[in-house]
């Protein structure tokens, strides 16, 4: 057995877990650009933190078909970075790269692992601090944050699943600080360009009207985007802990002129506001599969993941949400 660590906001906890080599599932960190996962050798997940881009992000996403799902900076909305997370803090824009936009900076990368958990399940997981700033010459950090990235494989059902867990604190010198956003703010995904006009969006069991240029958001558990196609079918569906403060999670959908799927806290209806020395967290999951899922069967696994997420709350000391 391989010990290894976990870095916490608190301190080191070590745990026992088999070696990589029992699993197809490998990492690899590119020195100050990617984390790279692969299945069989193949490329699975990459996320990239690069300095070109403004902000950390997922840039590709594939089945274990080999498909990846995910388009980055399109010309027509070039700060879309594939699968993104992004609000406003202090009046400063983490979302769209426009004037006195801010920047998600990493600081220091913690450490990655590939192996399998306790339970045999292939593994990954990748861990970065970053501290949120403003773009313009001299500005102060306002928030810091704990990024930690988990990916799972569970190859009979098919299935790709990451977990993107944040924990904030106001940073050094910040009394207090405002969350805000757009409707559509938060933890959002781009698809690819052929894969638009497939797309069919689901919320809670629910199917949104997206005619006409039509927008939806509504609270829900779990927001899911289905492309049948003949030769490459794939679901996608977003979820939200329900300890993140707002809980349930508001998912917004649109269609045209593009389809775009993101989970939300409300920030545009109901900002949130911490003062120095509270921190929040920041849960959700994704799973990818390479065929249609009915909305049943979503229903069912993300309410799997809802339960774990509630029983870590009862064993876990309170935190301000």
């Amino acid at each position: 057995m391989k010990r290894f660590t976990i870095f916490t906001f608190l301190g080191l906890v070590w745990l026992p877990l088999a070696t990589a080599a029992e699993t197809p599932l490998t990492t690899e960190i590119v020195p100050d650009s990617d984390w790279i996962v692969r299945w069989e050798g193949k490329p699975l997940c990459v996320y990239h933190f690069g300095s070109d881009k403004k902000k950390p992000y997922i840039r590709e996403l594939h089945t274990l078909q080999g498909q990846n799902i995910l388009r980055d900076s399109p010309e027509d909305h070039l700060h879309h970075h594939a699968l993104m997370y992004g609000i406003r803090v202090n009046g400063v824009n983490f979302w769209e790269e426009v004037g006195g936009y801010g920047l998600e900076k990493p600081v220091e990368t913690l450490g990655e692992q590939g192996g399998v958990d306790r339970r045999g399940t292939p593994r990954a997981m990748f861990r970065q601090r970053l501290t949120w700033v403003g773009a313009e010459p001299g500005a102060k950090p306002l928030v810091n944050e704990l990024r930690t990235l988990t990916l799972t494989v569970d190859a009979t059902a098919r299935e790709v699943a990451l977990v993107w867990r944040s924990r904030f604190e106001p940073a050094a010198g910040v009394d207090r600080v405002r969350l805000e956003g757009a409707n559509y703010h938060g933890l959002g995904m781009r698809f690819l360009k052929e894969l638009d006009p497939l797309a069919v969006h689901w919320v809670g069991g629910e199917k949104p009207d997206l005619s006409n240029s039509r927008q939806d958001v509504r609270a829900a558990r779990w927001g899911a985007v289905i492309f049948d196609q003949p030769e490459h079918p794939a679901t996608v569906v977003l979820a939200g802990s329900p300890l993140n403060r707002g809980a349930p999670s508001h998912f917004f959908s649109m269609l045209t002129p593009f389809a775009y799927l993101s989970a939300t806290q409300n920030l545009d209806q109901a900002p949130l506001e911490y003062a120095a020395g509270e921190s929040w967290t920041l849960t959700h999951l994704v799973l990818l599969y390479p065929e249609p899922k009915s909305p049943e069967a979503i229903d069912q696994r993300v309410g799997t993941w809802v339960d774990s997420q509630n029983r870590r709350s009862r064993i876990r000391p309170a935190q301000t949400n």
